[in-house]
């Protein structure tokens, strides 16, 4: 009763913070704003994409091509930064406010992180002088900032969907007048990416709304130019939670080149190689990632990276979810080392009065969930909970922990650790506690599901078993998406390995292919997938499939028996 009393005293206050998934690094980037004797600075890497404005002033230009670079990269602190430089060195045109405008400003990660657009009303200040100085601009100049100042033209239209409607309305017809422009499809795409926060594609594969219009729209703009910053992230981000991620993949190899000393766009071919199943290449991009944030931190030293717009994203704290990464594709590659080391890294980086809200609670867990995902039981049961005390924190600790006391013989343990994790779910607050966009009732019912699952199975009822772990995954195919995953380790890896020591191959067989449609080249489900088709007599088909995981767990330090540990 007392923990019951404590989560919903907790729940009022994290109700009033629980959309922002980037919490902790809010608060940390709300120091940004320090004190630099020094201006902003050109960076050797920062890209070479050049976008010519009606300026004679060569530093304005330089400048401001460096903001705009930044500002597709979602660095937009070092974003605005620039844009102030070449403020400096030409103060009367129009495109540099524009760029501040739109550095300031909503982008589809923080319009999914549900923050709040231009807080500090810099965006506006910028965009109403970028007008006032309309007449220094050349026509298309004057178009894009006229297109842009719907986004944040309140007074003549209050509601904040409508003015999205009408942005995206704006944006198109600009993107039909100057088809061949690369910035201008990147736009477009924008804005209508701001309003989708994320939900491009259904579940069953096909787009929402013009999601399909908007990726052959950026493919054409790839076509003439294949190097444009702003293109290929925004499109590796339509395509990673499509049915094809491979369609992205060129996007992917050649993002890093276009601005090299930008970690995020270091890190961000990696959603699509995990998606695509190159594990190696996404642990690479992201230690580079990591490499590259510090390095450039060094040469830009002391001098300020304003906090000034909507989203604070910036070389200062992008660390985390770089190494959120590593630990999600080392799982994937049975590389336990790499991820537990991720894991423990990122648990340690959580600031103490933050540690229950939005994401933190994920990677809190993580140590945990690594540590079951392997099969590490003594590791579990010989340690606490980093932090307890919310829903989520306290559900996924009675499962790591329920699932070592089994594999350690102790039914009856195991069997009290999910007698606690049903009154949590039960909670009528529990979807208050965030962690992603997937409802943490949900996400501890997969979890309560697999417990239960794994409970009756040592217990001999293996079909019962089954039925669990089938309702597992029908809640898991109906998670939201996000990278890495709100839930960690495919329930189909379980639902497989049942169905084996049923005796039930062929269906085993189903449910490993259909991981690999998702989780491709996974070397878990190829295991299982192996173990289905020789079982079955398939030796020409298993023999194939062998090789392939035998090529997917090259790095791997963990010896398989079957898909879960």
């Amino acid at each position: 009763m007392r923990t019951l009393v404590i989560y919903l005293r907790l729940s009022l206050v994290i109700a009033t913070v629980l959309t922002y998934p980037l919490l902790s690094q809010m608060a940390y980037a709300e120091t940004l704003n320090s004190e630099g004797d020094e201006e902003a600075i050109l960076i050797e890497g920062s890209g070479t994409y050049h976008r010519k404005i009606s300026t004679d002033q060569p530093v304005a230009q330089d400048f401001f091509d460096q903001g705009l670079r930044y500002a597709w990269g979602f660095y937009f602190p070092e974003s605005i930064a620039s844009y102030q430089r070449a403020s400096m060195s030409d103060p009367n045109h129009p495109m540099i406010y524009w760029g501040l405008a739109h550095a300031m400003g909503p982008n589809p990660n923080s319009r999914y992180s549900g923050m709040p657009d231009d807080p500090k009303s810099e965006g506006l200040r910028a965009i109403k002088k970028s007008l006032k100085l309309l007449q220094n601009a050349t026509p298309i100049e004057q178009d894009m900032i006229k297109a842009l100042f719907v986004l944040y033209d309140k007074d003549s239209i209050d509601d904040d969907h409508q003015r999205d409607l009408a942005y995206i309305r704006a944006a198109k017809q600009l993107q039909k007048k100057y088809p061949n422009d690369p910035d201008i499809a990147s736009l477009y795409a924008a804005s209508f990416m701001n309003l989708g926060r994320w939900n491009y594609w259904k579940h069953d594969g096909s787009p929402v709304g013009d999601t399909g219009k908007i990726a052959k729209m950026l493919e054409r703009t790839l076509e003439s130019h294949p190097d444009h910053p702003g293109a290929n992230h925004l499109y590796i981000h339509l395509m990673e939670a499509s049915r094809e991620p491979q369609r992205a993949l060129d996007s992917a190899n050649r993002l890093a080149s276009t601005m090299p000393m930008a970690g995020h766009m270091v890190h961000m071919p990696s959603h699509i190689y995990v998606r695509v199943g190159q594990f190696e290449k996404a642990v690479a991009s992201n230690v580079e990632s990591q490499k590259v944030d510090k390095e450039f931190l060094e040469i830009w030293g002391d001098r300020p990276l304003p906090n000034l717009g909507t989203y604070p994203l910036s070389a200062k704290i992008h660390a985390p979810h770089a190494i959120d990464f590593i630990k999600y594709a080392a799982s994937f590659q049975g590389n336990y080392e790499t991820a537990i080391d991720a894991a423990t890294k990122l648990a340690s980086k959580i600031k103490s009065e933050n540690a229950k809200y939005g994401r933190n609670q994920k990677r809190l867990s993580g140590v945990c969930l690594v540590n079951k995902m392997f099969g590490r039981w003594d590791k579990i049961i010989g340690s606490q909970p980093i932090v307890s005390g919310t829903p989520y924190l306290d559900g996924i600790w009675s499962y790591c922990i329920g699932s070592a006391y089994l594999a350690k013989g102790d039914v009856g343990s195991a069997r009290q650790e999910l007698g606690k994790m049903w009154p949590i779910i039960s909670l009528s607050n529990i979807d208050q506690y965030q962690i992603g966009p997937t409802p943490v009732s949900s996400i501890l019912r997969i979890a309560a599901l697999g417990l239960s699952g794994e409970i009756k199975q040592a217990s001999g009822d293996t079909n019962s078993a089954i039925l669990d772990y089938e309702a597992a995954v029908a809640i898991e195919d109906n998670n939201g998406y996000i990278e890495p995953p709100d839930w960690p380790q495919p329930m189909r890896h379980y639902l497989g390995a049942a169905l084996l020591d049923a005796g039930r191959a062929n269906e085993a067989e189903v449910i490993y292919r259909e991981d690999l449609e998702w989780h491709q080249n996974n070397g878990w489900a190829l295991f299982g997938l192996w173990q289905s088709l020789a079982a079955q007599g398939k030796s020409k088909e298993a023999k194939i499939v062998y090789e392939k995981y035998e090529h997917a767990w090259r790095n791997a330090d963990t010896k398989l028996v079957r898909s879960r540990l």
